[in-house]
């Protein structure tokens, strides 16, 4: 039934613009080179256009508009690869364009509170919040009072769609240190939220701000059934525990209850460990730090070993495999730990980079906005600054003549709407059985991200290996992009 609906939104479209514009299918048949019972077929919604380009004949000789084409083509692709595939493409473009950068808003600096306990009337150790906004005041409360402590603890039970409380944490800096663990489900099935992005991605990009914060934040996962899980569940399924209170919530977050009874708060404290004893997590952070360089090392080259193909995709070119021996001696910082050996274990890295890329196994997707500064500064956005030192303009040249040839072979490809725009901060590389996002916190401490998770690895992999050829230029336009970078630099 999914299958026929996407492909009677494609019809619908058809037919209305040939009654709107006074279309005759013998005509548009004659131009596109097909028997008229095809067409026909095409607009009853039986059939489909085979390729993109004979979608296009049609757009050009009903003369739609560019935003007509848009839709047009749109909805033929909705047609051609089915409606959940379709929309799981669109919810990765809007994660990959929508990953937070780093943030410069001032952060909530917790000191000394007096706590809750005003709010409880006197012999009662339980408070009925009969609003969102006193569910709220109550999350607000309880987290600036477990922030204050010099060892605090919050753990989470409920899924990650409450602004609110994400935007708190995103923004906390705690006195101490704070242990943040939280539990959702995910599903066992494909689901989409109501303007259609998947809910996987929907909660990592909910959650990703939380991990820009530099919190000691910890998410565990089980999978089932979501929204049946929601119905099934007793009336307040949701709970924010800390050491000295709890607050169980409804779905909605419209009403709950807050506790500061002992008893109460080691109940819920055991019903949730015992949930996450049943959980697994999707994904580990690391950080990439320069006294341990051999590390990161060792894992880029475990994780290749079940690779025959690795897929990048990021703002600016990948200038890595370029930087051989020579090159990478001038520009190195010695002072880090281990400089030799680091350059050694780097050296044999970037061999297989420009191997794996002659070998056409080794495909970048990159934006012409996110090279910009290798452009004006030499700076090499992904790696850390206080491992080299900027590329001068002769270093940069030679770089991009080899980019430039990469582009030339369709290994380089430079990516248009609606990717043209990544997010600065996103690098993510598909490698064998693993899928990896590497980022800058708002601390500027870079940090890699691991996806365990089986379906978001696999969705991950089949965007990036059957990805639109519509959404990147031609190996002629790339190439052409790049001279024409290089001769703007020489003129320096």
């Amino acid at each position: 039934m999914k299958g026929f609906f996407a492909m009677s939104i494609f019809s619908d479209m058809l037919k209305t613009y040939i009654h709107e514009k006074d279309i005759k299918v013998g005509a548009l048949a004659h131009y596109c080179n097909l028997e008229r019972s095809t067409v026909y077929k095409f607009i009853n919604g039986k059939r489909v256009p085979m390729s993109a380009e004979l979608v296009e004949q049609i757009a050009h000789f009903i003369k739609l508009s560019p935003l007509e084409t848009h839709r047009f083509r749109e909805a033929w692709k909705m047609s051609h690869m089915g409606e959940n595939t379709y929309y799981i493409n669109k919810s990765i473009e809007h994660f990959l364009c929508n990953f937070p950068n780093k943030s410069n808003q001032p952060l909530c600096n917790f000191s000394s509170q007096n706590g809750i306990t005003e709010y409880f009337p006197s012999n009662q150790n339980c408070l009925l919040l009969n609003s969102s906004q006193a569910v709220d005041s109550s999350v607000h409360q309880l987290l600036l009072s477990e922030a204050s402590k010099t060892n605090g603890r919050v753990a989470l039970l409920l899924q990650p769609d409450y602004p609110f409380l994400l935007h708190l944490l995103s923004t906390m800096q705690p006195a101490g240190s704070l242990q943040i663990e939280h539990i959702f489900s995910l599903n066992s099935a494909e689901h989409f939220t109501e303007t259609h992005e998947l809910y996987e991605l929907y909660y990592l990009e909910n959650v990703f701000p939380i991990y820009m914060n530099s919190l000691d934040y910890r998410i565990h996962c089980f999978y089932t059934d979501e929204l049946s899980h929601c119905q099934n569940l007793f009336a307040l399924p949701y709970m924010i525990l800390t050491s000295e209170y709890a607050i169980t919530c409804t779905s909605d977050y419209q009403m709950g209850i807050l506790y500061q009874d002992n008893d109460i708060l080691q109940t819920l404290w055991n019903l949730f460990h015992s949930h996450q004893d049943l959980c697994q997590p999707i994904f580990q952070t690391f950080p990439i730090i320069e006294n341990d360089l051999p590390s990161l090392f060792q894992y880029v080259a475990n994780t290749r070993n079940s690779a025959d193909v690795i897929i990048n995709i990021q703002p600016e070119a990948c200038i890595l495999p370029f930087l051989r021996k020579d090159l990478l001696e001038k520009i190195f910082n010695y002072n880090i730990p281990m400089a030799d050996s680091v350059i050694s274990m780097a050296d044999t890295l970037f061999l297989d980079n420009i191997q794996r890329i002659r070998d056409k196994k080794f495909i970048i997707y990159f934006t012409e906005y996110g090279i910009t500064r290798f452009l004006q500064e030499g700076v090499l956005e992904e790696i850390p600054s206080e491992f080299y030192h900027p590329l001068n303009i002769e270093q940069r040249i030679r770089i991009l003549h080899e980019i430039a040839q990469c582009c030339h072979d369709g290994v380089y490809r430079i990516l248009k709407k609606p990717l043209n725009h990544l997010s600065e901060n996103l690098r993510m590389c598909i490698c064998g059985n693993t899928c990896s996002l590497t980022y800058q916190t708002n601390s500027g401490k870079h940090m890699c991200c691991s996806i365990t998770d089986p379906f978001l690895l696999q969705i991950f992999q089949n965007f990036f290996t059957n990805i639109d050829p519509d959404v990147y230029y031609t190996s002629e336009e790339s190439e052409q992009i790049i001279n024409r970078m290089i001769e703007c630099l020489k003129t320096k």
